[in-house]
């Protein structure tokens, strides 16, 4: 191993171990705990799997000093599993849905593993232990209430049940957002890694800007099935198909025509030639607090051809 090979190594493995520390001990800083793995990305792209690899390795006695065994392990497994896969995708120079499919199932195996540890390493069930944390938590709020008679009774009666209905509710998102978190984390490890690796001279090979993505006809008449099934199931209530199933397909078949909605948005903006990122960050904040409006957007550009319309539009004056 080179000298350099060892001195970045040395480097990005204290990065690592910096960023396990703030995450972990600062609360308001516990998001980068998804972003551990980008230093083992660059050090891949930089100096290949192997140092990458023992970096991780040695990170992860490092952070067992630190942070006890447990911690060391889980987050030892973020930078072998995601940050070394990954940073070997950028040195081979894969293209963005390689690296993006690496990362999502790097999360997704972490994930597995997690849940897996609950259940049978320590015999504990993860979805009740979480859903009895919820519980306990709306407990304890409306015990607050009562005490510190803030509400009177028929407000509280309303708040009960207000309560109870969001717990039922985050209980049938679960399976959606268990799904969801790989595809997030590791669609945002990419885009990070993506920016830092350009940023420091690298030829990069990105994916095509959302203001130009559109969607495949394949996926077009799939989500219209989808939709149609739903609204039977709905019409029709039919009881045979457990709403969990439904609730979880439907959030996906939302999510995806959200992202077409902002693509539409951006296009948009591309045509009126608005450059001003502090324009765009504050669309995609306010595309966050209208999600229902720009996932109708998004539903009309998939099957009418907004952009098309308004662009042809242009062309002829």
């Amino acid at each position: 191993m080179k000298t350099r090979g060892i001195t970045e190594g040395a480097m990005f493995c204290a990065l690592g171990v910096i960023l396990t520390l703030v995450s972990y001990y600062l609360p308001f800083f516990v998001l980068l705990v998804f972003f551990i793995p980008v230093p083992m990305v660059v050090l891949g792209k930089r100096q290949g799997l192997k140092v990458s690899i023992l970096s991780s390795i040695a990170a992860t006695v490092l952070i067992g000093l630190f942070l006890g065994p447990l911690n060391a392990i889980s987050f030892g497994a973020l930078m072998l599993l995601v940050g070394c896969s990954l940073g070997f995708a950028y040195n081979r120079d894969l293209s963005p849905v390689k690296k993006a499919f690496i990362g999502i199932l790097g999360f997704s195996i972490l994930l597995i593993a997690v849940v897996a540890s609950y259940e049978f390493v320590m015999g504990i069930g993860f979805t009740s232990l979480l859903f009895q944390t919820l519980e306990q938590s709306t407990s304890e709020v409306m015990t607050f209430y009562q005490t510190a008679n803030i509400m009177d009774a028929e407000q509280l009666t309303i708040a009960s049940e207000a309560m109870a209905k969001n717990v039922e509710m985050m209980k049938l998102a679960l399976p959606s957002a268990f799904l969801l978190m790989p595809v997030i984390f590791g669609m945002i490890n990419v885009v990070v890694s993506d920016m830092i690796l350009t940023r420091i001279g690298y030829p990069i090979k990105t994916f095509t800007p959302l203001s130009q993505w559109e969607m495949p006809g394949t996926l077009k008449y799939f989500l219209m099935v989808l939709l149609l099934g739903d609204f039977i199931v709905r019409m029709f209530q039919l009881s045979s198909i457990p709403q969990i199933y439904m609730v979880t397909v439907m959030n996906f078949v939302n999510i995806i025509f959200f992202v077409m909605g902002l693509s539409l948005m951006f296009n948009y903006m591309d045509y009126k030639k608005i450059t001003n990122k502090g324009l765009k960050v504050l669309v995609v904040v306010l595309s966050f607090l209208l999600s229902s409006i720009v996932t109708i957007l998004g539903v009309a550009e998939t099957y009418i051809g907004i952009r098309r319309i308004f662009r042809r539009e242009s062309q002829i004056k």
